[in-house]
């Protein structure tokens, strides 16, 4: 008896344990968000955008890349070389990360955007680019002519005085036409000599217009790079409304898709933005494009422009060779990254599920331990076992489930930061003191009770006509990194690759992911270098509403034993993302699962069969005899009827064989609904004590017999 109450009282305890974890996994689960799960991508993307950030000032300096309501009116007009970069607006691939999109277009390819000027936001573009253009280039360099068939030209129509450069916009399809021909004379007169470039910027096309003329659009995208004739298609391409106006998209364009209220910019000429080798790609983040300038810079601009004004000094060599490298494969990296934040959260999602799914079937599975455990200790006797857990059970099940711990696997290896501290979900307030109740004598729950097991782009760059130095360092579909003279890869074939500088130290081991974070001026950071003191420490890029993501769970909750019994399935697999919070709550509701069924089995060993068959005896005894005895009484009055009518005694008979059955059937049910159990009913020895209800028809027909 001493043994079975030693095992009833750790089965309490193993209860009240697993009712504190369902308690505080419920609001644990109830406030875990799965989008705040992938922080380590989110830090990643911060240091993405400020690398994209620092090449694109780069790539667009001065007037091709600034915004254009900030410049100053002190800022010289012109360069040294006609522009190729230019900014078209501002992606932000999270609320706190942008930087600025920058494409190529003057000497590398076109513009095609799949809405008008009908649309404010592709006219506020049209603008910009018309105005960083003819601010940014040469003298003479750049001649502009517009078609423009919105309320006769009004998009343009801030561009006033500077005819000899850009004259008036066509606006019906004599004009569309006319700036065609004088676009293929251009081509048909193209030399090698290096001349100014012909720039036709379609705002929107004329009703009606014909396929032929889309058709020639599109032969002068297709030989205009290698002319020095550039197009600026709004509204590209046309509507399919027959078989002639069914176009393409643009040759050797940068296809921007209109969306609300962002845009999204596909691939460059010759090159992509995908981080998975599948073309064609586009920037993956959502790109605002850049609003109307200001009026009034407008108008300053087109008087410089008509008077004598002189280029500024040519800056010290040409960055935007290397930072267009840099640029895409940044652009490929964040890429990836998103699609891995995509995955990351669908992983936390269903693991989130997962955990729902397993608080529900443990809240019954533990309804049931707690009907069998009332049960047992009912048959032991003795006082009450406390199967309730008190708060600070509770608190303590909840720190374990959200407490901070080292990874027992990554998705991918990451710089180590310094862990962070466990937070405590407050499940329910702390309960009034009372002195009449005992503390408790089983010690507060341990991680090993809940954590543990429950028994201990390829090639080209600039297009087909002008490639810039330096090849990608990378194999075909790896993440292409820019490599300076003179350094070598740090990792092995397949690796993330990373920028290192002259004399400087590699940042990860063989085999981890390193990362390079340059600061957002573009200069590398300075490696540390041994005997220079610890090395400071690094402030990850913060992102609101992200949780540390928890450690990975070790062990697999073990078999139950045959003799198990009881309501409730332990699966036996891993949970989804193991590493995640949820995924935490979810193997440590399966381990309490088995522990509870384990439980469950131990209870139901031979030591407490042995200890309480002689009690479980008795007690059907009794039943059945009861029910016997009724039964006997019942038969008196109608045998004792019959000694003087005859029909009487011909139904006694039947119904003196009839009542001991009764009895048995009446005994087992009233044991089947005390006990719960199969396994408590005695049916022999029923059956055996039922046939006493026979008594009193045998002594009836024996004094017949004998009289």
């Amino acid at each position: 008896m001493a043994r079975l109450r030693a095992r009833i009282e750790r089965a309490a305890a193993l209860h009240r344990h697993t009712a504190a974890l369902v308690a505080a996994a419920g609001p644990i689960l109830d406030g875990y968000s799965p989008s705040a799960a992938p922080t380590e991508q989110y830090a990643e993307q911060h240091d993405l955008t400020a690398e994209l950030r620092a090449d694109a000032n780069l790539l667009a300096p001065g007037w091709l890349g600034a915004q254009l309501d900030a410049l100053s009116p002190s800022t010289p007009l012109g360069g040294p070389l006609p522009p190729t970069f230019v900014r078209i607006g501002q992606a932000h691939p999270l609320d706190d990360a942008r930087f600025p999109v920058v494409v190529p277009l003057l000497r590398a390819g076109h513009i095609a955007i799949d809405a008008d000027a009908r649309d404010s936001r592709v006219a506020g573009l049209l603008r910009s680019l018309v105005l960083r253009l003819l601010a940014s280039s040469p003298p003479g360099s750049v001649r502009i002519r517009a078609v423009d068939a919105v309320e006769e030209g009004s998009t343009f129509g801030w561009f006033a005085g500077i005819e000899s450069v850009m004259p008036p916009p066509a606006t019906d399809a004599e004009g569309l036409r006319a700036v065609l021909d004088e676009g293929e004379h251009w081509l048909a007169a193209r030399s090698d000599d290096a001349g100014p470039t012909l720039l036709i910027v379609i705002a929107s096309l004329p009703e009606l217009t014909e396929g032929r003329d889309l058709a020639r659009i599109a032969g002068l995208a297709h030989a205009g790079p290698a002319g020095r004739l550039h197009l600026i298609a709004a509204g590209w391409p046309p509507p399919p409304l027959t078989a002639e106006t069914t176009q393409a998209p643009l040759p050797h364009a940068t296809q921007i898709a209109i969306r609300n209220p962002h845009a999204w910019v596909g691939d460059p000429p010759g090159a992509t933005f995908s981080g998975t080798g599948v073309i064609p790609g586009r920037l993956n983040a959502p790109v605002y494009l850049d609003p109307d300038p200001p009026v009034d810079l407008v108008r300053r601009v087109c008087a410089q422009l008509v008077g004598p004004w002189t280029t500024p000094p040519a800056p010290v060599g040409e960055p935007s060779r290397t930072a267009w490298l840099n640029y895409v494969a940044a652009g490929q990296r964040l890429d990836a990254v998103r699609r891995e934040v995509i995955a990351i959260v669908a992983e936390h999602k269903a693991a989130l599920k997962a955990a729902r799914d397993d608080l529900a079937a443990i809240r019954a599975k533990l309804a049931h331990h707690q009907a069998y455990l009332a049960e047992v200790a009912r048959e032991v006797g003795g006082r009450p076992f406390e199967m309730v857990p008190s708060w600070q059970e509770t608190q303590t099940a909840a720190s374990v489930l959200t407490g901070a711990a080292q990874a027992a696997g990554r998705r991918r290896s990451a710089p180590q930061q310094a862990p962070r501290a466990a937070t405590t979900v407050p499940v329910s307030g702390p309960p009034a003191p009372s002195g009449s109740a005992s503390p408790s004598a089983v010690p507060p729950v341990t991680g090993n009770l809940y954590m543990g097991s429950t028994a201990g782009n390829t090639g080209a760059i600039m297009g087909p006509y002008q490639a810039y130095p330096g090849a990608l360092n990378g194999p075909t579909g790896a993440q292409p990194t820019y490599r300076p003279p003179g350094t070598a890869l740090n990792g092995p074939t397949g690796a993330q690759p990373t920028y290192r500088p002259p004399g400087g130290a590699l940042n990860g081991s063989t085999g981890a992911q390193p990362v390079y974070r340059p600061p957002v001026s573009g200069v590398p950071a300075r490696p540390h270098s041994p005997g220079q003191g610890p090395a400071p420490a690094k402030h990850p890029a913060q992102v609101s509403g992200g949780p540390v993501r928890p450690a990975a769970v070790s062990g697999v909750p073990v078999s139950v034993p045959g003799g198990a019994t009881g309501a409730g399935a332990v699966r036996p697999v891993s949970p989804p993302a193991p590493e995640s919070l949820p995924g935490r709550v979810s193997h440590a509701l399966r381990v309490a699962a088995a522990g509870l069924k384990q439980s469950e089995a131990a209870l139901a060993a031979p030591g407490r069969s042995d200890t309480a068959s002689g009690t479980r005896a008795w007690i059907n005894a009794a039943i059945y005899f009861t029910f016997a005895v009724i039964a006997a009484i019942v038969q008196v009055p109608t045998l004792l009827a019959g000694e003087r009518f005859d029909e009487i005694s011909i139904l006694a008979l039947p119904c003196a064989l009839v009542l001991p059955a009764l009895a048995f059937a009446l005994g087992w049910l009233t044991i089947g609904a005390t006990t719960r159990r199969p396994t408590s009913r005695t049916p022999v020895m029923g059956m055996a004590i039922s046939l006493l209800a026979l008594i009193p028809m045998i002594v009836f027909a024996a004094v017949l017999f004998l009289g």
